[in-house]
This record gives structure tokens, sequence and C-alpha cells, in this order.
């Protein structure tokens, strides 16, 4: 008898024992590179520990996208309304623009893709919009698109250099 309550009593203790999740964390931003005279737009992701110490080192110009939703304050399982981050860039030919938003699943946080954030940017200089609003993710958490991870913008009227990798080479 001693034995199996012993046994009951380890079983126990040890299913109750913390879990923990996986948890994958984003950053997107801006680099203004003056030597390549570019504007340097970058997603990137890491996750568990790996994330949070990139999180931790993120520079002035990086954003968490959930950072950029504000909760609806009557309905806490909704988003009320998205932020967005402004930079600029001076380059040799003029002052580029930089606006970023948050790009989530779903308003509603417990419906379908609630959980899945990304971001858009956007580039401007002056009246001309030099990048359309791009998402860096599509807002389908079930859709594995390739992920945009840089896009370099260059002086001079270039078109943008956009480089994407597999959805799951982003994830690993």
């Amino acid at each position: 008898m001693g034995v199996k309550l012993l046994l009951v009593i380890a079983t126990i203790i040890l299913s109750i024992s913390n879990a923990y999740a996986d948890f994958f964390y984003k950053l997107v931003g801006y680099e203004c590179d003056e030597k390549a005279d570019a504007v340097i737009l970058t997603y990137k992701g890491a996750l568990n520990e790996a994330g949070k110490e990139m999180m931790k080192n993120k520079g002035t110009r990086q954003w968490d996208p959930w950072k950029l939703i504000i909760r609806d304050t009557k309905k806490r399982d909704w988003i009320g309304s998205h932020k967005t981050v402004d930079g600029q860039c001076k380059l040799s030919d003029g002052t580029y623009e930089i606006t970023i938003g948050p790009l989530p699943g779903n308003d509603n946080l417990q419906g379908k893709c609630g959980g899945f954030m990304s971001a858009w940017a956007e580039v401007r200089r002056g009246s001309e919009i030099v990048l359309p609003r791009h998402m860096f993710e599509f807002g389908d958490c079930h859709v594995a698109e390739p992920v945009t991870t840089e896009i370099i913008i260059e002086a001079g009227g270039k078109e943008p250099i956009i480089k994407k990798i597999p959805w799951d080479e982003f994830y690993e």
C-alpha cells in the first residue's frame, strides 16, 4: 500500500509541475545606412530565450508589433485601435518618411488567428510613395507564405530590394 501511495503522490507532483509554452518574439524596424545611401527596413524573429534576448537588445528604431496595438477598454479580448510609428532617413536625394504599423491576425484576440501578429511599413519621399504599404507577413496564421525579412530602399529612385525567406525558416 505504501509504494502505491508514493507512486500516486509522485505522479500528481510531476503532473502539476509548471508547463511553459513556446513564444516567438518579433521586431520590426528601420536603419538609415548613410554609407550605402539607403533605408533598410527589417523584420526579425526569435523563439523563447533567444527572443527575450533580442527584445532586451532592441534598438531605438525597432518595435515589438504587439506594442503597437491598444486594447479595447470595454472588451479586453479585442484590439481597440492601432498605433503607428514614424521616422525619417536623410539620403542624398531627399528625406524618406517611414511609417510602421501592426498587422494583427484578428482584432478579436480570442478569435481565429487572434494570437498572430505581424507588421507593415510604408516609405515616402515627399509626395512620392517609394514603398506602398508592405506586409512583412500575411495576416493569416494558417498560411505559410514567405516572410519579408529586409527591404532595402536606395537613393536615386531605384526599385526597392525585397528579401524573403520561407515561413518555416523564419520560425526556426
